[in-house]
C-alpha cells in the first residue's frame, strides 16, 4: 500500500511541474461520484439518509459542466492557433456521436456527453469574447431558457399544450441537443459559461477563492431557500409561469439553475482554498477525476448489464453505487501506476492533432 501511494504521489508531483490545478481534477472526480449515485438511483427522499444520499441530484451534473467550462477555458487560453480548434472539433464530434450511440444501451440513463460536445462547439464561438459579453449571454439565457420550457405547457390562450408550437420546425437532432430535457443546451450553457469565466481568473489567488466560496454559498443557499419558500406562500404550481418560482432539480427553472451553479462554484472554491490540507487525502478522487470520461462510459456499461427492467430498490442502488465508485477509485489507482492518462481521455485529447508539421509525437 505504501509503495502504491508513493507511485501515485510521484505521478502527481511530476505533473505539478506543469502547475496543474489538482483541485479542479478533484472537483471533477466528486462530480463523477455524484452522477454515478444519481444515475444508479432510484432517487428518493423519504428519509433523512435518502435525502443525504441523493444530495448530488441536480447538482453533480452541473458541477461536471462547470468544470468542463473551466478546463475548456484553460485549454483555449493558450495561443496554439488552429491546432487547438481542430482538437476541440475532434472532441466535440467524438462526444456527440459516442454519446448518441451510448444512449442506445439499456442503462436507463440520460447521457450527458452529447451536451458536452455541443458546449465544446459553443466554446469556439465564445472563448475570445470579453467577460462582459459572456455575463450578458448568461443573463439572456437565464431568462430565455426557462421561458422556453414554461412555454411548453401553454398556448396563446394560456391553456396547456403538449409541446412547443414551433418544435415541429426544428430538425430532430437539433431539438434533442438544444431543447430536450434533462440537458437542454439553452439552459446548460449557463454553468458552462460560468466555468469559462472562472478559467480566465487566477484560481490560485486567495481573493478569487474566497469570492467563489462566499458568492457561491450565498447563491446556492439563497436560491434553494427561495425555491422552498415560494411554494409554501403561493402554492405548488403545476404549469404556467408559476413554474419560474420553483426549484425542482433538472426543472430548468432559474432558482434551480442559480442554486446548482452556486453550489458548484462553492465546492470548487472550497477545494481550491483548502487544497493544501486536502491533497494528501484526495489522491484517489483526483485520479478518478482525471479519468472521468473512461469511468463515466464504464458505469453506463455496468448499468446496462446489471439494471433490472423495473430499476433497483434503494438498498440495491446504494450497493451498486458503492461497487461502481469503488471500482472507479481502484481502477484509477492501478491504471495511473503505469499510464499518465486514461484510455478514453487519450483518444479524445487528440494530441497528435496539435503537432506541427514535421514534429515528432
Amino acid at each position: 500500500m505504501c509503495r502504491l501511494r508513493s507511485v501515485v504521489m510521484g505521478t502527481i508531483t511530476a505533473a505539478s511541474a506543469s502547475k496543474r490545478l489538482f483541485a479542479i481534477d478533484a472537483a471533477r472526480g466528486l462530480a463523477l461520484i455524484g452522477m454515478i449515485i444519481v444515475n444508479v438511483g432510484p432517487v428518493a427522499n423519504e428519509s433523512v439518509f435518502q435525502r443525504l444520499w441523493f444530495l448530488p441530484y441536480g447538482r453533480a451534473s452541473v458541477l461536471f459542466v462547470l468544470i468542463a467550462g473551466v478546463s475548456m477555458s484553460l485549454f483555449l487560453r493558450a495561443d496554439h492557433g488552429r491546432r487547438r480548434i481542430i482538437v476541440v472539433l475532434w472532441r466535440a464530434a467524438i462526444l456527440i456521436v459516442g454519446g448518441l450511440l451510448l444512449s442506445l444501451l439499456p442503462h436507463g440513463v440520460n447521457v450527458i456527453l452529447p451536451l458536452y460536445g455541443g458546449l465544446f462547439l459553443v466554446a469556439l464561438l465564445l472563448y475570445r469574447l470579453p467577460t462582459s459579453v459572456l455575463i450578458g449571454l448568461i443573463t439572456v439565457f437565464m431568462i430565455v431558457g426557462p421561458l422556453i420550457f414554461v412555454g411548453e405547457s401553454l398556448d396563446h390562450t394560456g391553456e396547456p399544450r403538449p409541446e412547443l408550437a414551433w418544435s415541429g420546425d426544428i430538425p430532430g437532432p437539433l431539438h434533442t441537443l438544444f431543447l430536450s430535457r434533462p440537458y437542454p443546451l439553452v439552459v446548460w450553457i449557463i454553468p458552462f459559461v460560468f466555468g469559462m469565466m472562472l478559467g480566465r481568473m487566477d484560481l490560485r489567488e486567495r481573493r478569487v477563492q474566497k469570492a467563489m466560496i462566499i458568492t457561491g454559498g450565498i447563491a446556492g443557499v439563497g436560491a434553494l431557500a427561495a425555491a422552498e419558500l415560494f411554494p409554501l406562500l403561493l402554492g405548488e404550481p403545476e404549469r404556467g409561469y408559476g413554474l419560474l418560482l420553483t426549484g425542482v432539480p433538472h426543472g430548468q427553472m432559474p432558482l434551480w439553475v442559480i442554486s446548482s451553479v452556486g453550489s458548484a462554484i462553492f465546492v470548487t472554491g472550497l477545494l481550491l482554498r483548502f487544497w493544501s490540507h486536502l491533497s494528501r487525502f484526495a489522491t484517489p478522487v483526483v485520479l478518478a477525476g482525471q479519468m472521468a470520461l473512461t469511468f463515466y462510459v464504464g458505469h453506463l456499461f455496468l448499468l446496462a448489464a446489471l439494471r433490472p427492467e423495473d430499476g433497483f430498490t434503494f438498498l440495491q442502488g446504494v450497493g451498486v453505487s458503492l461497487l461502481a465508485i469503488g471500482g472507479c477509485i481502484l481502477g484509477a489507482l492501478l491504471w495511473m501506476r503505469h499510464f499518465r492518462t486514461g484510455p478514453l481521455e487519450w483518444a479524445i485529447r487528440g494530441r497528435w492533432l496539435e503537432l506541427r508539421p514535421g514534429a515528432s509525437p
